[in-house]
């Protein structure tokens, strides 16, 4: 707090400057957002606004049941909208949820280039308001009612505390985004090109696991069975029977009559995810905290995965776009 105060007397107008820019961007971030509120999509009108409904009747109890196909994390979330704001409709608390985690992506996007450009903070507000402007963003929360914001928070802080040398915290964090979408894993090739090179103490890997299953403690505790809580993703992943679904990746080449074939999709990232593991190993790129190669990998690895995995849908490039 003192460091902060004497900050403010020894360079107000600075001050004053960046408090004023910080505004702007909070504002013009939420003001693109406003318009789309009103749309209902069809994930909203089908499932979204009968498990908030749901939660709002049944409160903690609605946790026994397997009435979403979501991982409990987002259904604690909704029930906290619906403490918080009771006299919203659905769709604005729904919305509501991710548009907060959009300000924190951009906060932690934010953080992340603020630490290379040290000397200057125009860069990372740039960085952060061009993350509240991007089409994908605002979509995916203000209009579609979609998640994928949360998860993909927790990557960036997960990436930041990588480069900021803790290790340990940034397991925590990708437990976080785990534990919220299995989409996170398209960062996991990113771990295990450090591991590679040495740089990464492999007893963090078992953090992210363990808050995962911290996170189906409560539900667990009020009645729904473990199994069925562990099981949310691989019942996902039988959902659809699609090699891509608008996904603008390798299987828009193939017609979805093959689809028996996704396997070798599966096959084809593990062997290149290897090929690239031998390849940095051989090389000299710095993936130690600070080094601006790990920012460059991790960009890497949340490509390459949703591009040459089957069975992926159209957003699924959005921790990209952010990265």
């Amino acid at each position: 707090m003192a460091k902060i105060i004497r900050y403010v007397i020894q360079d107000k107008k600075r001050f004053i400057g960046l408090t004023l820019f910080w505004i702007d961007v909070l504002l013009l971030g939420l003001i693109v957002r406003l318009p789309g509120i009103s749309f209902t999509s069809w994930d909203y009108i089908v499932v979204f606004r009968s498990w908030y409904n749901i939660i709002v009747i049944d409160g903690f109890a609605s946790f026994q049941w397997s009435f979403s196909d979501y991982t409990v994390p987002y259904l604690y979330l909704l029930l906290l909208a619906s403490i918080l704001l009771p006299n919203a409709s659905a769709l604005v608390a729904i919305k509501v949820i991710s548009i907060i985690f959009d300000f924190t992506l951009a906060f932690f996007v934010y953080k992340c280039v603020a630490l290379k450009y040290i000397r200057t903070e125009t860069v990372p507000l740039i960085a952060a308001l061009v993350t509240l402007l991007l089409p994908s963003v605002i979509l995916n929360s203000s209009v579609w009612g979609q998640n994928d914001s949360i998860y993909v928070t927790f990557l960036v802080a997960c990436l930041y505390a990588l480069l900021t040398g803790r290790q340990a915290m940034g397991f925590i964090a990708f437990g976080l985004s785990f534990a919220f979408k299995l989409q996170a894993v398209f960062l996991a090739p990113l771990f295990l090109w450090m591991l590679i090179k040495k740089q990464v103490n492999w007893r963090y890997l078992f953090l992210s696991p363990l808050v995962y299953l911290v996170t189906l403690i409560p539900a667990w505790l009020l009645g729904r069975p473990l199994k069925e809580l562990l099981w949310i993703y691989i019942d996902q992943a039988n959902v659809y029977s699609d090699l891509t679904r608008d996904m603008p990746n390798l299987y828009q080449w193939i017609p979805n009559q093959h689809y028996s074939w996704y396997p070798l999709g599966i096959i084809l990232t593990i062997f290149v995810v290897s090929v690239i593991a031998l390849l940095v190993h051989k090389s000299r790129v710095n993936m130690t905290s600070g080094g601006g190669g790990l920012v460059y990998l991790a960009t890497f690895s949340v490509v390459i995965a949703p591009f040459l995995l089957p069975k992926m849908h159209e957003r699924y490039f959005f921790s990209a776009d952010v990265i």
